[in-house]
């Protein structure tokens, strides 16, 4: 139990390595808020997961649901131990594929709503001396000429860890990246 009673946030939650971590945590003692964008499945999850489980449905391209998850998890459980930046675009663009829409969407969801959920979070997490675990890609490192946009904005979650791991470790706040 070694996440007993700790408070986690997971973003794309819903399935896949999101919804992996969710079904971890809890089985090691800990509480989790599930969040994504398709109400039916998180709420499988949810069901699954029990009262140790609670849904936060909104699209990480609204600059107001980063706000809405740590409000949705505080009401749920409290406080916040972690968040888990899971949620991801992957949409398949190389140089001459790629539009300023899908580069802005991609950015925003993959790069920019981490940085604003750890930012709503920050106080929690000071707080309780919690941890950020950032998932992050292989591509950061050597990108793939069919996933350009995805590539980018995993190359800058992985430097915005490291930022944020120098900068804020005197708070006794931990920040992770891995790359599954």
């Amino acid at each position: 139990m070694r996440l007993k009673d700790k408070v986690i946030i997971i973003t794309g939650a819903t399935s896949g390595i999101g919804k992996a971590i969710a079904v971890k945590a809890v089985a090691e003692g800990g509480k989790v808020l599930i969040h994504g964008i398709e109400k039916d499945d998180g709420q499988k999850v949810v069901e699954q997961l029990g009262k140790s489980a609670a849904l936060c449905i909104a699209d990480l391209a609204d600059p107001a649901t980063p706000q809405k998850i740590v409000d949705s998890a505080i009401a749920a459980f409290g406080k916040i131990d972690a968040v888990v930046n899971n949620a991801a675009i992957i949409e398949r663009n190389n140089l001459s594929q790629l539009t300023p829409e899908a580069f802005t969407k991609t950015i925003t969801v993959n790069l920019q709503s981490a940085l604003f959920l750890i930012q709503a979070a920050f106080p929690y997490l000071k707080k309780s001396e919690g941890c950020v675990l950032n998932i992050g890609s292989i591509n950061a490192y050597s990108g793939e000429s069919s996933l350009l946009a995805y590539s980018i904005g995993k190359a800058g979650l992985q430097t915005m860890t490291r930022n944020l791991a120098n900068a804020h470790g005197t708070d006794k706040v931990r920040f992770n990246l891995i790359n599954p």
